[in-house]
Order: structure tokens, then C-alpha cells, then sequence
């Protein structure tokens, strides 16, 4: 047995048991170090389609660039061997004469990820727990397994074009010898040109032959990503109106499949389909190419400015985000079903975010996620402390002429202010000034990670809502600007 059919072997033993009775994993880091010292997030994820086994190797740099740096596809053989039917690094064909060493850098990876060092110059990350469940299992492996098995068909389509253009070789070989003998007489020159031209139309037709058979499987590729980014998109239709974290979650993932420019890309994106709202904000979230700032939103209450802001920076809104919108279903947290709107918008900073555990929590780079302050001129009414919301506190606000107008029956406005790192300082009673500082942003209470949870409360006769001073209403803060 050579080093090749031994490295298989360990490769697929190691993807066996990481998949164990499942149909895909997926693996990475929460930080790393690149050769040149710079931090950066690799990425792996392994798939079972039919009786091939896969594994897509991925790297995110500090400026957010991702890249496919490896992707491997094994083949079972009836003597027990494992046999390589893919092999690509940059989305490129592997050379043949470093494929075994590719090979045991990826197994070192696997078999020790906290020692292993790499002898390739590729970027170097320490792998840990899994970061993300992929929901590529269940109906999706029914719905995309001929497509992940057609991507398998195509490389080795390839791999027969490649020893096909060794035909060309021979045949610039015999035009060598040709043209040599072109110098020994004329009726031997004369029968040479002959031979050449029947030679040189046979080469075109291969080539021919070749680019025609290109050209199809390029066609294929096309039509099936394209198919793989309109059933994506239908699904995303069909989902239910208070899935609309998800709905923009399918719409974006859809976008990135028809750029893709592989199929280990796809099936990468495939990976990524979130199961529900949080799976779909986070999907959101770590990826800055589909981040929307606080800033791109207006108010819709007159003269009120955005709740956060990094200190020493004025609060433009640019470097945050709204995480889950208003009036959004979630899952009600007391085991008895259902969902309830979110009836406010959370707030993150998102130069803290790195990516997401399989529990769905945000990891964060080190650093301060932001401050929050007032939204407004006021008058700090309390602040207190509670098992949902955490440390929190209410501001009331002067009404204003715009706000009676545009608010039946109002008697007070307010904006609350919830999950903070700590007791605000503020007491009641104590007047705040728009953009004054009110505490840190945390993630005290119920909190998946720092965020902060803001609210516009309208209090008025028959309000919906409860509150310390009567009934009220929530409204929506901030709607995108046009």
C-alpha cells in the first residue's frame, strides 16, 4: 500500500467519525494565527453525499475576506481502499506531486488540532469545538444530494479532459519530426506538409472536440447553480410572514450561490440555510457584506437620534446595527410553544463580532461593545433590575406638538433602555440630555450576548402594554430610509 491509499484511509476514518450517523459537520476557530502573525478564523465542514465522503476547507481573514482553500472528495473501493475523486486548493486542480502533502496537512488539522503546524503556505488557525450546525441534513441532503454528486461527476470529467490534452502534446512532437524532415528533399518535403495538414485538421477536431465538451459541463454548471439559487428563493417565499429574518436569511445565501464559482462554494452556502430567526440574524450578522447600519434608518418619532455610540465618536448609528427588528416572532423561552412579536429592536455593535457557536451565541473580539445613551431630552424616571431585561432604566420625555398629531391621546413618551453591563449611575428624577451617556451596552438578564434592547413606549388610555405608569404602547423606532 502507498503513502496515497494510506493517507485516504486515515482521511476517511477521521470524516467517518466526525459525521458518526449524521449527514454533514462543521468545524472551526474562534481565533488563530496566520504565517504572518495577522489573526484569522478557519473553517471546515464535512458532508456525506451517498457513498462519498467530502470535506470543504475554509479561511476568513481579519478584513473579512472568506476563501475556499481546500476541498476533498473520497470514494470508497471494494477492496477497502478509499480512492481520491477530488483534490483542489484555491479552486484549482491540485498538482500531483503535492496532493499527499495537502493530504497530511489536512489530516493534522483533524487528528490534532491543537498541535498541528502547517508546512504549507496556507493561513494557520487552531480548530475547536464545531461553530455552526448545518442544516444541510435532513430534507436538504434530499433535496441537494444529486447536486453535490453531480458536482463529483464533473471533476472526474475533468480529470479525463486533462489526459485527453495529452494529444496535443504528441501531436506538437510529430510536427517537430516533420518539420525536420522537410530539409531532406523536396518530394519528402511535399509528402511532410501532407501528413502535417491531415495531422493539424485531426488536432483540430480533438480540440474541438475538447472545447465542446467544456463548454456543456460549464452550461451544467451554470443551469444547476442557478436552479440550486431559484429553489433556495422560492423556499424563502414560502416560509411564514413572521420568518422574515430567515426570508432575508434565503434571499442573501441565494445571491451568494449565483456568484459562486464551484461547487465546493455552493455546497459551502448550502451549509450556512438557517432553521429558524436567531439562526437567520446571526447567518446575517457575521457576514459584513450584508450588514445594514443603524444609519441607513430614520426615526419615526420627531427629533429622537439613535440610543448608542462608541465613546469619543459622535452617535452617527454607523457603527451598529438592529439585530432583530421590530415586531419579529420568537419562540417563546417557557417550554409551552408559540411565538410572540418583538415588540422592540435589539442593538449591536458589530465591529465585536467574529461568528456563532452551534448554540447560536455571538463570539466577540475583545474590546467594548459600545455605550448607551439618550435617545433624548428627559427625565430619568427609574432604573432597576430584572431577570428578563436586566439592568435597565426608563427616560420620559416633554411631549412635543409633532408627537401629540401623530399619537392619539397620548399623556407620556418614553424610551427604555434594557440589558445594560451594570446599575446606571442615573437615579429618578435626574434630568438627561439627548446623546448623554446612560451606561454600557451588556448583556445582563436574558441576553444571548451584549446588545442592547430599546424600546418607544406611548402611553395612553387602552394601551396594550402595563407599565409603572399606566398603559402603554410600543411603536417602531426606525424604519429604513428610502
Amino acid at each position: 500500500m502507498n503513502r496515497r491509499e494510506r493517507l485516504c484511509i486515515r482521511l476517511a476514518r477521521l470524516l467517518g467519525k466526525l459525521l458518526g450517523d449524521r449527514g454533514s459537520w462543521s468545524g472551526g476557530t474562534d481565533s488563530g494565527r496566520s504565517w504572518d502573525g495577522k489573526p484569522v478564523v478557519w473553517f471546515q465542514s464535512a458532508q456525506r453525499a451517498g457513498r462519498l465522503l467530502t470535506l470543504v476547507e475554509a479561511v476568513t481573514t481579519e478584513n473579512q475576506v472568506f476563501r475556499v482553500v481546500r476541498s476533498w472528495a473520497l470514494a470508497p473501493h471494494s477492496d477497502g481502499k478509499w480512492l481520491l475523486e477530488m483534490a483542489e486548493k484555491n479552486h484549482e486542480a491540485l498538482d500531483e506531486e503535492w496532493i499527499n502533502d495537502e493530504l497530511e496537512d489536512t489530516i493534522g488539522r483533524l487528528e490534532d488540532p491543537q498541535t498541528a503546524k502547517s508546512k504549507l503556505e496556507i493561513p494557520k488557525a487552531r480548530l475547536s469545538k464545531p461553530i455552526v450546525s448545518s442544516p444541510i441534513s435532513g430534507i436538504w441532503t434530499r433535496r441537494f444530494r444529486w447536486l453535490t454528486g453531480l458536482a463529483f461527476s464533473l471533476c472526474f470529467i475533468l480529470i479525463l479532459i486533462s489526459i485527453s490534452s495529452l494529444q496535443y502534446q504528441r501531436m506538437l512532437k510529430l510536427v517537430g519530426n516533420l518539420d525536420s524532415a522537410i530539409g531532406l528533399s523536396s518530394i519528402r518535403q511535399a509528402q511532410a506538409v501532407q501528413d502535417l495538414s491531415k495531422n493539424m485538421t485531426a488536432l483540430d477536431d480533438d480540440l474541438e472536440l475538447l472545447r465542446g465538451d467544456a463548454q456543456r459541463k460549464r452550461e451544467e454548471f451554470d443551469f444547476n447553480r442557478k436552479n440550486a439559487a431559484m429553489t433556495l428563493r422560492r423556499l424563502g417565499a414560502e416560509l411564514p410572514s413572521g420568518s422574515s429574518s430567515r426570508k432575508r436569511a434565503y434571499e442573501y445565501l441565494a445571491d451568494r450561490i449565483e456568484s459562486s464559482g464551484s461547487y465546493g462554494d455552493i455546497i459551502y452556502q448550502l451549509s450556512r440555510i438557517p432553521e429558524n430567526n436567531f439562526q437567520a440574524e446571526t447567518v446575517m450578522t457575521v457576514d459584513r457584506a450584508s450588514i445594514i447600519p443603524l444609519s441607513a434608518y430614520r426615526s419615526t418619532v420627531a427629533g429622537l437620534g439613535y440610543p448608542a455610540r462608541l465613546d469619543g465618536e459622535d452617535p452617527t448609528g454607523e457603527q451598529f446595527m438592529i439585530s432583530s427588528g421590530f415586531g419579529e416572532l420568537r419562540l417563546i423561552d417557557s417550554g409551552a410553544g408559540g411565538y410572540l412579536p418583538h415588540m422592540a429592536i435589539d442593538i449591536i455593535n458589530v465591529g465585536n463580532i467574529l461568528t456563532v457557536t452551534e448554540q447560536n451565541s455571538i463570539i466577540r473580539f475583545p474590546g467594548e461593545p459600545g455605550s448607551v445613551i439618550s435617545a433624548y431630552d428627559g427625565v430619568v424616571l427609574y432604573s432597576s433590575y430584572s431577570e428578563v431585561y436586566g439592568w435597565n432604566l426608563e427616560v420620559s420625555h416633554s411631549i412635543e406638538a409633532e408627537w401629540r398629531d401623530q399619537y392619539r391621546g397620548i399623556r407620556y413618551l418614553t424610551t427604555y433602555y434594557a440589558h445594560l453591563a451594570e446599575n446606571s449611575d442615573w437615579k429618578g428624577g435626574e434630568t438627561v440630555r439627548r446623546g448623554e451617556k446612560l451606561g454600557a451596552i451588556g448583556e445582563t438578564g436574558n441576553a444571548t450576548g451584549p446588545h442592547l434592547h430599546f424600546e418607544v413606549r406611548v402611553y395612553r388610555d387602552n394601551g396594550e402594554s402595563i407599565g409603572w405608569y399606566g398603559n402603554f404602547d410600543r411603536v417602531n423606532p426606525y424604519v429604513l430610509a428610502n
